[in-house]
């Protein structure tokens, strides 16, 4: 435990963030200023109340988003659907947030792993979720076959708004994050005009709906049997088998080694006879694909019509600090996206339940820290006094996203 391994750094930087998280409820709640303000007067007593809505602020953190152990009890003595329900709906609610994260985090992580900065993972996200819509509202089929139509259209989705950045970087040099970037304001712009048009647009409605996407074609929800609230759905299976593709894929397989020799040498995947051009615009392919595809199942699990506003809010730029966190690795990603699933499901019900009304914002500021924290492991390592093995000296090192 006490040397810097990967593991270790990120468990004092989830600490980390716990931490900086209860000083902001300590600094910003009143009646706990109110408290320090008599501190000297009764010092027992100020500590006492701070500890105790520190402690009901984590154990809200917990209980709203991963179970409640009393609810669980209360579901194994009296096995009725509605007890059930109250036990797992926490972690149907994280777990419903943290899929299409993890599906656009291990997209972004492919680019980053062949050192491409994929930073459009918002205007890709868009494309997958317009063209599943479209699929989702005009194709008439029975629901495995549509649901499949509806994968293969956000994939593509992507792939296409992604696809740009790859062929320009390959053959013309230009920087991915500023190609990117500016793809997703074109797709913003695009949502905003395809909501209004024709076809598009729900009939009779003037404020910028889609046409929804046929009961057929929406994913099924998982826990639907108990209760019809619980949205975790088959994306979340999408996911976990989308994390065992890409960890074949990255691994094992002949072109995830010619997109991680690209990304750490090109001059070296050249003299080798890999084709540098081939692999930027696959990996921005399948980067963007995947993040197409968490855009197929936000809508068709979650949303089922668009707005002008992107689905999912800022799911794209979110997937870039999953997949920071996740160290651009498969399962590392699957375990940042739960971890920032729990701290939304969580955070909301800290603000609901908490005696104090502490802020949903303060869940943000611990992700903040958190992801702060990993970045820079160097930090952990000096303030905990961590030894550093030769062998992970560099995995420790701050060298850029892609390492």
């Amino acid at each position: 435990m006490r040397e810097a391994n990967a593991f270790v750094v990120t468990g004092l930087a989830i600490a980390v963030g716990l931490l900086f998280g209860s000083l902001l409820i300590i600094v910003t709640t009143p009646e706990l200023q109110h408290a320090w303000a008599g501190f000297f007067s009764h010092p027992w007593a100020t500590i006492r109340l701070n500890a105790i809505v520190i402690w009901g602020a984590i154990e809200l953190l917990f209980t709203g988003g991963v179970f409640d152990p009393r609810a669980v009890w209360a579901a194994i003595q009296h096995p009725t659907n509605a007890n059930w329900t109250t036990a797992v709906s926490p972690i149907s609610s994280s777990l419903t947030y943290a899929t299409p994260l993890i599906l656009a985090g291990l997209g972004l992580a492919v680019g980053f792993r062949t050192n491409l900065f994929n930073i459009g993972g918002q205007g890709q996200l868009i494309g997958g979720a317009i063209l599943a819509t479209y699929v989702g509202f005009t194709v008439n089929a029975p629901p495995v076959a549509l649901v499949s139509l509806e994968i293969l259209a956000g994939m593509v989705g992507g792939l296409i708004i992604a696809s740009v950045a790859g062929i320009l970087k390959a053959f013309t040099g230009a920087h991915e994050v500023i190609v990117t970037m500016m793809m997703n304001y074109v797709m913003y712009s695009f949502l905003g005009y395809l909501v209004f048009l024709n076809g598009f647009k729900k009939p009779g409605e003037s404020n910028g709906v889609s046409q929804s996407i046929v009961l057929a074609g929406q994913l099924p929800k998982l826990l639907g049997f108990l209760n019809g609230s619980l949205q975790v759905n088959l994306g979340f299976v999408i996911a976990l088998v989308a994390v065992a593709i890409v960890s074949w894929l990255m691994n094992h397989s002949t072109l995830g080694f010619e997109l991680q020799l690209v990304g750490a040498n090109p001059e070296a995947a050249r003299t080798a006879g890999v084709s540098a051009r081939r692999i930027i615009i696959l990996a921005m392919c399948i980067s963007g694909a995947l993040v197409g595809l968490a855009g197929m199942v936000q809508v068709s699990g979650i949303e089922v019509s668009l707005t002008s506003a992107p689905p999912g809010a800022t799911i794209g730029f979110d997937a870039i600090v999953v997949a920071l966190l996740g160290r651009n690795r498969p399962m590392g990603v699957l375990a940042a996206a739960l971890l920032f699933g729990i701290l939304d499901a969580g955070g909301h019900q800290v603000q609901i339940y908490s005696a104090t009304n502490i802020d949903y914002s303060i869940s943000l500021v611990i992700q903040a820290v958190i992801v702060f924290c990993v970045a820079t492991p160097a930090l952990i390592v000096a303030l905990f006094r961590l030894k550093t093995p030769a062998t992970a000296k560099d995995a420790l090192a701050s060298r850029g996203w892609t390492r």
